[in-house]
This record gives C-alpha cells, sequence and structure tokens, in this order.
C-alpha cells in the first residue's frame, strides 16, 4: 500500500479488524475506521479487491477469462443503451454500468502489461485500444458534462470493447491467453553485504512487479525469478 495509508494501521490494529472483516470492508465502514478521504478509501478498497481476486481467483484466472468478463460487461451495456435514445441523459445505473465495464478492464490491461503479453506488438496495441476507450467512456459518462450526446458515446465504446474482447477470446491464437498464473517459492541465499540482485517497479495499487533481475546476482541464481514476476510475500 501507498504510504498515504499508514496513519490508518494504528486504527485497524485498535479495532482488532480480522481477516473476515477486512474482505467484506465497505466505504462505511472505513469511515468508521478514520479513513475519510475518499482517494485514502479508494486505495485500501482496491487493495482489499487485489488480496480477495489473488487468494479466490489464481488458479483459474487468465488473459481469455479476463477478456470474457469484459465482453460480457460490455455487450449487457451496449444492449440496455441500444433501447434508450441518443438525447436521453445520463442516468445513474449507466453510471453504475461504465463502473463495472472499467473495472472488467483494469485486470485486463495490468495482464497485457505483463510478461510474456507486454512488448508484443499485438498485445500492445489491444492494451493502448483498451485504455483509451476505457478513459473515453467514463468521461463521456460524467453527467453529460463532456459529451453532446453521451449514450450515443457510452455505446459506441461499448460495441468497441466488446469487439477487442471478443478478438481475444475468438481470434488470437496463443496458447498462453489460457494459462492462468502460477505460485512459486524462491529463495535466497546471499552473503552480509551482497546485493540481492533484482530491481522491483514502484507499487501500482498493491502490485510490486520485478523490473530488472541483474546477470549472475543472488535473484538470478536461484533460477525461480524472471522479469515481470509480482512478489506477494
Amino acid at each position: 500500500l501507498e504510504s498515504s495509508v499508514l496513519p490508518y494501521v494504528h486504527s485497524f490494529n485498535n479495532s482488532k479488524v480480522n481477516g473476515q472483516q477486512l474482505l467484506s470492508l465497505r466505504p462505511e465502514d472505513l469511515e468508521q475506521l478514520g479513513v475519510l478521504k475518499l482517494g485514502h478509501q479508494e486505495i485500501i478498497l482496491e487493495a482489499v479487491e487485489y488480496l480477495r481476486n489473488f487468494h479466490y481467483e489464481l488458479d483459474r484466472e487468465n488473459l481469455q477469462l479476463l477478456a470474457l468478463r469484459l465482453s460480457c460487461q460490455a455487450h449487457s451495456l451496449f444492449n440496455e443503451l441500444s433501447r434508450q435514445t441518443d438525447s436521453k441523459p445520463v442516468t445513474t445505473q449507466t453510471l453504475s454500468d461504465v463502473v463495472g465495464v472499467v473495472t472488467a478492464i483494469k485486470p485486463l490491461v495490468r495482464w497485457l502489461d505483463r510478461q510474456p503479453f507486454n512488448g508484443q506488438l499485438e498485445y500492445n496495441d489491444k492494451k493502448c485500444q483498451l485504455l483509451k476507450l476505457s478513459i473515453e467512456m467514463a468521461t463521456c459518462a460524467q453527467r453529460d458534462r463532456f459529451a453532446e450526446k453521451p449514450i450515443e458515446e457510452i455505446r459506441t465504446s461499448c460495441y468497441e470493447l466488446a469487439k477487442l474482447a471478443d478478438y481475444i477470446i475468438q481470434d488470437i491464437s496463443d496458447p498462453m491467453i489460457l494459462q492462468p498464473a502460477s505460485l512459486d517459492l524462491a529463495t535466497l541465499k546471499k552473503r552480509p553485504g551482497d546485493d540481492l540482485g533484482f530491481y522491483i517497479l514502484p507499487s501500482f495499487h498493491g502490485t510490486h512487479q520485478i523490473a530488472e533481475i541483474k546477470f549472475s546476482s543472488v535473484a538470478h541464481q536461484c533460477g525461480k525469478m524472471e522479469e515481470g514476476d509480482e512478489i506477494v510475500q
């Protein structure tokens, strides 16, 4: 977690928040724990969601499954908006559905930004398109502020997102899109004063990804660490 949430650690400890309570945290629970800033609430809730996903989805989540979830969300919202007139204002339900689509995009983009997918032109192109469309859709959904016909714009974005997701599901023949992540234990044995030999990217929503491994270092010699791997503990 980011350093901005460190002041709340004592509040969690004093309130004796256990694992079950942590996994069911809501914004109102965080307010009672003294976390009043929305940005700090979001950081904590996203980290909890990531932890929940890691625990329950690790052995079955893969790129194709994430694309399927996005496809279902985008198709559903597209079909719903197709029954509405373009002049109709954005409803609260539509805003909620847009959030659902964007939420489905985030883990998909996170996978595309890692090995073995990052650096490959096809995957990088799909990642950029997903980010562009999600930003456009979220902007248009802001209560008619940034688009004359927000319903039409959101519907178009949903159509393009669904098409992208379906392409990943149906047209990419790379077997790696069916490969789930795996959890492995790496033991590094070093002498006092030795460098571990790896560098970590700046934290992104609670994830710690290995950016580089020095050749012949302790990390390199253990044989279980590669660039793009994520450290979970």
